[in-house]
């Protein structure tokens, strides 16, 4: 019997065996991070053990053959920075026991089901599909917009008999009608043993969602930050800052389980500290998520043309507490190396201030007065006219 060993077998991961993920366009992948298309569309009639697209992957991955869709954490592999490949697996290889990939099995009991866009925040990294804000904001702009017709909810899409863990992003999901009928649903089943993770931006958890959270005994909220006040409110318009803090104070009397989930990109890389040092003195207790924008190229961190400053700032948070937690620190020294290799891009710089002007049109702001220093960058397009 083969051993699991992830070092050696660098493309087998747990989850296309467990684990359903179905995209805002109705699309099954992998995970949230398996390839830009979709393996086939879900439907009520989707069968998780008999897809002939995800037998095809597993069979691969247990062979030890790389798949296309899971390029990114390969990549992240090859950079020696844990990837999601490698924490899920080892999680629920521990979790589920297994000793040998003869012991894998096909079984569904952990979902990821992001079919809604409601939303009342419009972060700029973001797009319609995940937001009903942006999504009128895109219209009104003339702006391509395509949003899928839902015809099922996430609550329709779980099994309550066999689940052990989902997944909860958005839109948001204080706001989803689909997870509160899910939170109900597994109240009145007794099945408040269900592991819960759920992501959200802590601006909107009033009470009702509060007690029906409380039935839960192994709930974990991940709130998502993207900077220090003023600059969390440009990137994630408009999320008020003190609201968001005594939230997540409230949410502590739900659950110890708390972490916080930065989203690394061109709008926050030359500002982090900030952030993080504030997290260090109010929340000591937490976990800190560094995970980057993808795509496009103009929103991505190497993006930012001042390396320098970057990496001074960068360096700010090696100071912290966060940086002797292994996985955190990884991160950091990931976006440093990257930043150290990468060259200027000064199309994908462009981009992204024609995308970014007109959205500060829209919400009539302007960008010097939430991050001067990346309005300052705009020299290195003017430069070279």
């Amino acid at each position: 019997m083969q051993k699991i060993n992830l070092k050696e077998n660098r493309a087998f991961c747990i989850l296309p065996f467990i684990h359903l993920h179905v995209n805002e366009n109705n699309d099954v992948k992998p995970c949230c991070l398996g390839g830009r298309t979709g393996l086939t569309k879900y439907s009520k009639n989707f069968n998780f053990e008999s897809n002939p697209e995800l037998e095809q992957i597993r069979r691969k991955m247990l062979a030890g053959e790389k798949v296309d869709a899971c390029s990114e954490c390969y990549k992240l592999d090859d950079a020696d920075t844990y990837s999601s490949r490698v924490l899920e697996t080892k999680n629920w290889v521990e979790k589920l026991e297994y000793e040998n990939f003869e012991d894998v099995k096909t079984q569904l009991i952990y979902y990821d089901i992001r079919n809604d866009n409601l939303c009342n925040l419009s972060c700029r990294m973001c797009n319609p599909q995940f937001s009903s804000q942006l999504e009128k904001e895109y219209k009104r702009l003339g702006w391509p917009v395509a949003v899928h017709p839902k015809s099922f909810s996430f609550s329709d899409a779980v099994d309550l008999k066999t689940v052990q863990k989902i997944y909860v992003a958005g839109g948001e999901p204080s706001l989803m009608l689909g997870f509160r009928e899910f939170l109900n649903r597994a109240i009145q089943a007794d099945r408040t043993d269900i592991e819960i993770r759920m992501n959200t931006n802590a601006t909107n958890l009033n009470k009702e969602y509060r007690d029906l959270l409380k039935h839960f005994n192994n709930l974990h909220i991940v709130v998502s930050l993207d900077g220090y006040d003023k600059i969390n409110k440009y990137i994630r318009w408009p999320a008020d800052w003190s609201s968001i803090i005594e939230n997540v104070h409230g949410l502590y009397e739900i659950t110890k389980f708390i972490s916080f989930n930065v989203t690394v990109g061109i709008w926050n890389i030359s500002n982090l500290s900030q952030l993080i040092k504030f997290l260090e003195g109010e929340f000591p207790y937490t976990n800190i998520l560094l995970n980057k924008i993808y795509r496009p190229d103009s929103q991505i961190f190497t993006t930012f043309p001042n390396k320098t400053l970057a990496l001074q700032d960068l360096e700010l948070i090696k100071t912290t507490k966060f940086y002797n937690d292994f996985l955190f620190k990884s991160k950091v020294d990931y976006y440093i190396s990257e930043l150290q290799r990468s060259e200027l891009n000064l199309p994908a710089l462009e981009e992204f201030f024609k995308f970014n002007d007109i959205l500060d049109q829209s919400r009539n702001i302007r960008l010097i007065d939430y991050i001067p220093e990346l309005e300052a960058c705009r020299s290195y397009i003017t430069k070279q006219i």
